[in-house]
């Protein structure tokens, strides 16, 4: 008798189980379906004027329509002042170009840094309402719109180079602006 219970316990939570890997499953999927991955490779030459420096990024961006994850990871550089996002195609100034998005503003709030041998990786999210500039009280349909059209920049500015030491073009990875990608929070950040 005892061991009959014990097999219908095992049922019943290979049951369960089952059913929770279904709803993560499916929000996996939802997620999947509604964001798209952006890449950005930073360097000094694409700064405006450009800058002399060994330092490089690349930056990796996912965006639904209500958020903006973000990794950065940086070789060469160990003291980030400000990353922006600038509504500007390339080889314009960004001095004189409107920032929609500052990625470190929440740093202490949102962003996480982790060192790493040669540079650090910076990681966070912002939402719909931390937009600025003319994306404000927008969402980021727009923003994916802007990149679409190759009007967004990051602009990452250092102590050594308060005026930017690198700088990069958002665009859709592999080129294909309807290409989906799978993944959720928790692995956009970490891959």
């Amino acid at each position: 008798m005892v061991n009959r219970k014990c097999k219908i316990l095992i049922v019943i939570s290979f049951t369960l189980i089952s059913l929770l890997f279904v709803v993560v499953a499916d929000n996996f999927l939802i997620y999947a379906q509604n964001s798209i991955k952006y890449k950005a490779k930073l360097t000094g030459d694409n700064v405006v004027p450009p800058v002399n420096t060994t330092a490089v990024g690349k930056g990796t961006f996912f965006i639904d329509k209500d958020h903006l994850w973000w990794k950065l990871n940086l070789t060469g550089i160990t003291d980030p002042t400000m990353t922006h996002i600038h509504m500007a195609k390339k080889g314009v100034n960004v001095t004189n170009a409107t920032i929609v998005a500052d990625l470190l503003k929440s740093l202490d709030q949102k962003a996480k840094t982790e060192k790493t041998k040669n540079g650090i990786i910076i990681k966070g999210s912002i939402d719909a309402s931390e937009l600025l500039g003319p994306m404000k009280d927008k969402n980021f349909t727009d923003i994916q719109s802007a990149i679409n059209n190759g009007t967004l920049q990051i602009d990452l500015h250092t102590k050594k180079h308060p005026d930017g030491e690198l700088r990069g073009t958002i665009k859709i990875f592999g080129g294909n602006s309807t290409k989906k990608i799978a993944a959720n929070a928790n692995t956009t950040l970490s891959e």
